[in-house]
């Protein structure tokens, strides 16, 4: 079994609903296995039997949606610059072009190259150098 194909298999099982993958053949033995963190949901207002409920505030429009990040495409560890002590590829206020490199995610010894999906202005580096990242997790957001 090459590392492609490896690779591909590792993509298909973060896009699927298994949790746990094993595969093993004559030379390659396989496991892969999803974990999910969720933040804990928010406690729900108590409010007195006997008392009016309050009156709902109008929807706020969010300020940024999800075309304004760029979001990590597989788990792995976050890098910042192709090497220690390097220049970041980008810091807040960056201008990039579409196809700009952003930042390394290595995951199984391979450094795969994060691109900008759409010319614009960084605003925020949203996880640090060296911080393990999970596939889609929120990376960088853009400017409005």
């Amino acid at each position: 079994m090459d590392i492609e194909t490896i690779f591909e298999m590792i993509e298909r099982a973060e896009k699927s609903s298994f949790n746990k993958i094993a595969i093993e053949t004559k030379d390659v033995k396989l496991s892969l296995e999803k974990t999910f963190c969720s933040a804990p949901a928010p406690a729900a207002p108590v409010q007195a039997a006997n008392t009016a409920p309050a009156q709902q505030a109008p929807a706020q429009k969010h300020e940024h949606d999800a075309d304004d990040y760029v979001f990590a495409p597989i788990s792995g560890v976050f890098y910042v610059a192709r090497e220690p002590g390097a220049e970041p590829y980008v810091r807040p206020g960056s201008a990039v072009n579409k196809g700009d490199v952003l930042c390394i995610i290595e995951a199984m010894k391979t450094m795969n190259e994060i691109t900008a999906p759409k010319a614009g202005v960084i605003e925020s580096v949203l996880k640090k150098d060296a911080e393990a990242v999970v596939a889609k997790d929120a990376l960088f957001r853009y400017a409005r």
